[in-house]
């Protein structure tokens, strides 16, 4: 016989996440499950207040050919990490990391006879970048997320950043 401790951490179950929609059907608990496990397993786990304020995952929930669905997870891959690969930007505007919405993004588009379900991505996707991508190329896809910068301003300052409310979100 194997005694298998379990915490109360780990038995927590994610919040139901937010869509900007109110006519979405719920968000399927899977994403926002599988973008948890993806933090924990990684080496070093990014379940810290600096890893959820500093990476966004996105998972994906789709139908393949076969009618089997799965879940795609990815995280952003950060301007530091893109320094440290490649060095500086040759323009300061191109200093930017590579968002974890668009690298999904890419996966789909790499696999046509994929149907995206779902998006979920824990922080609202940017209004320059991803909320367009998503539009243009999943138009009538349901979007959800955790944190949207918006919501926790006043005043111009921000009174939650995305590591707090994920934290709390994720119970962590």
């Amino acid at each position: 016989m194997v005694a298998c401790i379990v915490t109360q951490k780990e038995l927590a179950m994610p919040r139901l996440p937010i869509s900007q929609y109110s006519y979405n059907p719920p968000c399927d608990l899977r994403l926002p499950e599988e973008a948890l496990k993806f933090r924990r397993a990684h080496n070093p786990p990014l379940t810290t207040l600096e890893y959820l304020g500093k990476i966004n995952i996105t998972a994906w929930l789709y139908r393949d050919e076969r009618g089997v669905e799965g879940v795609k997870v990815n995280p952003n891959t950060t301007i530091a990490e893109l320094l440290k690969d490649f060095g500086p930007a040759e323009t300061p505007d191109a200093n930017v990391g590579i968002h974890s919405e668009g690298k999904a993004a890419e996966w789909f588009r790499l696999r046509r006879n994929h149907q995206v379900l779902q998006i979920f991505s824990e922080r609202i996707p940017c209004p320059m970048m991803c909320a367009p991508l998503l539009r243009n190329y999943f138009p009538g896809i349901p979007v959800y997320y955790y944190y949207d910068w918006n919501s926790w301003r006043q005043g111009g300052k921000v009174l939650k950043r995305p590591g707090e409310i994920l934290k709390t979100v994720y119970g962590l």
